[in-house]
């Protein structure tokens, strides 16, 4: 399989290890309303770049960890993002076909939804090598 699709899926076998309800795509409604039991986290898009050296082949990504809650505050959302910090960052994932070189949280953000749920968004940095 293409690092890409192993990459994914190795981010959200990490996430359903913690106990999380876990998607790539959140079942919606016809009109677009969200039909998943909240909380849940979502592997959203990761871009990937070639990093690849004359002997030896790699990626480097950035993959979005999205958050969703419906609760009255924020915490509940930071509370799952810690919970995937502390498994993810300078962590170990298997990712079929590739050596994991290095993986860390860049960025994270909460906010809300118009709906009044709680939307949070962390961005992890990895670098794999083919092997």
């Amino acid at each position: 399989m293409p690092a890409e699709f192993e990459t994914q899926r190795a981010l959200f076998s990490a996430l359903q290890a913690l106990g999380l309800r876990a998607y790539d795509v959140a079942p919606q409604a016809a009109d677009g309303a969200s039909l998943a039991v909240f909380p849940y986290v979502e592997v959203g898009a990761i871009v990937f770049s070639p990093m690849d050296a004359k002997d030896r082949n790699g990626f480097d990504f950035v993959a979005r960890i999205h958050t969703r809650s419906r609760t009255a505050s924020m915490k509940e959302t930071k509370d799952i993002q810690g919970q995937v910090y502390a498994r993810m960052h300078n962590g170990e994932i298997e990712i079929q076909g590739q050596s994991l070189i290095l993986l860390r949280r860049e960025m994270s953000d909460v906010t809300r939804v118009s709906d009044g749920s709680f939307h949070g968004v962390c961005e992890y940095r990895g670098l794999i090598e083919t092997v």
